[in-house]
Formats: structure tokens, sequence, C-alpha cells
């Protein structure tokens, strides 16, 4: 996190590591409210991880506050639901 900011300064293709210093996969796009984390090697998937998760971003790595499995744990691979501003979620016919 850039701390004059508030923002991170994070790249797609960083690798992204637990507190434990565990590998828990790459960061393949983030936005300013989740990180997408690819992880796995054959079976490939996918973790949202939320920016209050991560501590810092430098030198091509992602540092998390959470241990790998915590991060396994914790419901993650859900996609975030995303609101419009009219208040229907994206899709929803508006009359």
């Amino acid at each position: 996190m850039d701390p004059t900011s508030g923002q991170l300064t994070c790249r797609p293709g960083d690798e992204v590591v637990g507190s434990d210093d565990h590998k828990i996969g790459k960061l393949v796009a983030f936005d300013a409210n989740v990180l997408t984390v690819e992880h796995g090697l054959l079976n490939k998937g996918r973790y949202f991880v939320p920016t209050s998760a991560v501590n810092a971003c430098s030198d091509g790595k992602v540092y998390l506050n959470v241990t790998k499995d915590a991060a396994g744990r914790a419901g993650w691979e859900t996609p975030p639901v995303i609101s419009t501003d009219a208040g229907n979620p994206p899709g929803t016919p508006v009359m």
C-alpha cells in the first residue's frame, strides 16, 4: 500500500503470499475493493481477496495479513456482489 495515497501498488503477475510466507497464488486483476488471485497448478481456481486483507505490495509480491490456510477457509471463492448506482443488481431489467 502506498502510505501517501492509500492506493495499492500491486501489479498483475505479482505473487500473493500469506502471513506465514506460503505462496497462495498469482494476482491476475484488482480494483479498489478486491484482488483476483489465481491459484492451483492443474485445477486452477480463483480467490476474490478483499483489499482489507492486504498488508503490503512490494518487490513483485502481495503480502496478506492472513495465513495460506486461513485464506483457503475464508470463503473467497465466490465473487463479490456488485451493485449499480440504480440499486439493482447488474442485468436486472429496469422498469
